[in-house]
């Protein structure tokens, strides 16, 4: 079938799903060769209803009624608008997206789609090639170290943050983030309060999401899919409920983006957070157990081959912990510095390093939190 889009839909005026489509087309890229088929259906206009088909590209055909597929998507009118709109800026995690979308079938083809669809701004963009000739001239590729400060002023953290350096703080004292902190305890505390949304039916209050993960720990499984299948928060929103206990801790919470939380159970094999790189200065609270952090500066992107389709923060195709040499030839080159994260302690983590997240132990928790400048 053609995946001509202007065969497909109506591309006059305004059509949110021929720029959904097209975002999808434009963005996608399969450097592993990933084949499958995933339908996209518009419950208010099932004839609209598309299959995106992977292959060496992305091909988007018509769909008739009851073709079978991988997955099936199913996004409202209005929600597909507000992505087609929003790509720069939206976020899968938000209640408000990830909320109102179903998905069955093979979930990796869907979170795979889905990432197709951004893209990033103009001053994004800009900001990367800024901090990626810093860390050039400065020679961040060779450090071999993370400095750690006690009880630094707030000078001494906006120094640091020019400098684009990553820095451990300690000595946070007095703060409720570095008590004794325990599953049951978060329970107790914030039972009622939503912590994962993971779609339109699927919605989990912290009482809730706890007995799914001492549930895990009495019966791990080794299968998960990033953002679906995974005894993980995956920076979700942090209720507001726990802001007073873990919001930031260095000028004013106006200063920062909306807290998110890293709650869960994975195995020390696994990644927490993929290999990837956030445009923002980014402050890690660790609450419970210990994180280790693969750090990699930002001139080494040509060696981890980033995502070209992204926003809020940029995924990269190398996976360093399962390393394929043959597909991604330049990352053989790359260096990492690790750091481990104990509770108590707050990576500051100037914007443009690429990082990879692993919990060292289980339960583990931490809060973070974006500087807005």
């Amino acid at each position: 079938m053609s995946d001509n889009l202007s065969n497909i839909f109506f591309n006059g005026g305004k059509n949110p799903i021929y720029d959904f489509a097209n975002l999808l087309k434009t963005g996608f890229q399969n450097p592993e060769g990933i084949t499958g088929s995933v339908k996209v259906h518009i419950p208010e206009h099932p004839d609209q209803s598309f299959i995106a088909r992977y292959s060496d590209e992305l091909h988007i055909e018509p769909c008739e009624a009851l073709q079978e597929t991988d997955t099936l998507v199913s996004i409202p009118m209005a929600t597909m608008e507000r992505i087609a709109t929003d790509f720069e800026f939206l976020d899968w995690r938000d209640p408000e997206i990830i909320g109102t979308i179903t998905f069955e079938g093979n979930l990796n083809l869907a979170n795979h789609l889905a990432k197709s669809c951004q893209r990033p701004t103009d001053v994004t963009t800009a900001l990367f090639q800024r901090v990626g000739k810093l860390h050039r001239e400065k020679g961040y590729s060779n450090l071999t170290e993370v400095e750690r400060l006690n009880c630094p002023t707030q000078m001494q953290v906006l120094e640091r943050i020019e400098a684009g350096c990553p820095t451990i703080i300690t000595g946070l004292e007095p703060s409720s983030s570095s008590g004794n902190w325990s599953l049951d305890k978060l329970a107790e505390r914030y039972g009622v309060a939503v912590v994962r949304v993971r779609s339109a039916t699927q919605r989990q209050t912290m009482r809730e999401f706890v007995e799914e993960l001492q549930a895990f720990e009495q019966n791990p499984y080794e299968e998960m899919v990033e953002g679906f299948v995974k005894p993980y928060t995956e920076g979700a929103s942090l209720p507001e409920a726990m802001w007073a206990d873990f919001g930031p801790l260095f000028f004013d919470r106006e200063d920062f983006t909306p807290p998110q939380l890293w709650l869960g159970s994975v195995p020390t094999n696994i990644p927490t957070s993929s290999l990837h790189r956030d445009p923002q200065t980014g402050f890690l609270l660790q609450v419970m157990g210990q994180k280790r952090l693969d750090l990699y500066s930002a001139d080494q992107e040509a060696l981890l081959y980033p995502h070209k389709a992204y926003n809020n923060y940029q995924p990269c195709w190398f996976k360093p912990e399962v390393p394929d040499y043959g597909l991604y030839p330049e990352a053989e080159k790359a260096k990492c510095i690790s750091v481990t994260l104990n509770p108590g302690e707050l990576l500051l983590q100037p914007a443009g390093w690429f990082h990879q997240v692993y919990a060292l132990d289980s339960p583990n928790m931490s809060v973070s939190y974006f500087w807005r400048y």
